[in-house]
């Protein structure tokens, strides 16, 4: 297990240009960078009472919903996996995050990819809070609305057809 600090683990993630433009990407209707530092948050907090990888978690944290738009709530772990893969991660970021939405994925069977199923939910009950916190003020719709400007997805969102098809086509490869 490896100990340190967050930054000392993710600083080169949080510098590369895929994870910096989540920033400006919708995501549960808040940032996606929002979404993926919480789970980072959570990743730490969970890794240190589960006695888990620091390092495998919260890498794996700060990729899991990379590129999912180009995947369904089944498919998007593997497909930020392969990305994590292509990156040169280790196998063990690849299967924590590969494994991330389970029950709609696979089963995990590392204390990591159990820290990243986790996190991702406590996060994604964050977002959920975020965005209700928000409602109050105007806040959440306004940024919403500057999301979807910003957010090259929703500015050519593709037909579900093609996106399933060409979804098919990629993970076959």
């Amino acid at each position: 297990m490896q100990h340190g600090t967050v930054e000392q683990h993710i600083a080169d993630l949080l510098s590369h240009p895929k994870v910096v433009e989540t920033r400006d990407h919708m995501h549960h209707s808040i940032p996606k960078h929002d979404h993926l530092m919480r789970s980072v948050k959570y990743s730490y907090r969970f890794a240190r009472l589960l006695g888990a990888d620091q390092r495998i978690c919260l890498r794996a944290a700060i990729i899991h919903d990379i590129d999912s738009r180009l995947g369904t709530l089944t498919t998007h772990g593997k497909i930020a996996a392969r990305w994590a893969a292509d990156l040169g991660e280790p196998p063990e970021v690849c299967r924590a995050i590969e494994s991330h939405m389970y029950p709609f994925g696979p089963l995990p069977r590392t204390r990591e990819a159990w820290v990243l199923v986790l996190a991702d939910k406590a996060a994604t009950l964050g977002d959920l809070k975020q965005f209700v916190r928000g409602l109050l003020d105007g806040s959440s719709l306004e940024r919403r609305r500057q999301l979807k400007q910003t957010d090259p997805f929703y500015r050519t969102r593709p037909r579900s057809f093609l996106r399933r098809l060409t979804m098919r086509r990629w993970l076959a490869q």
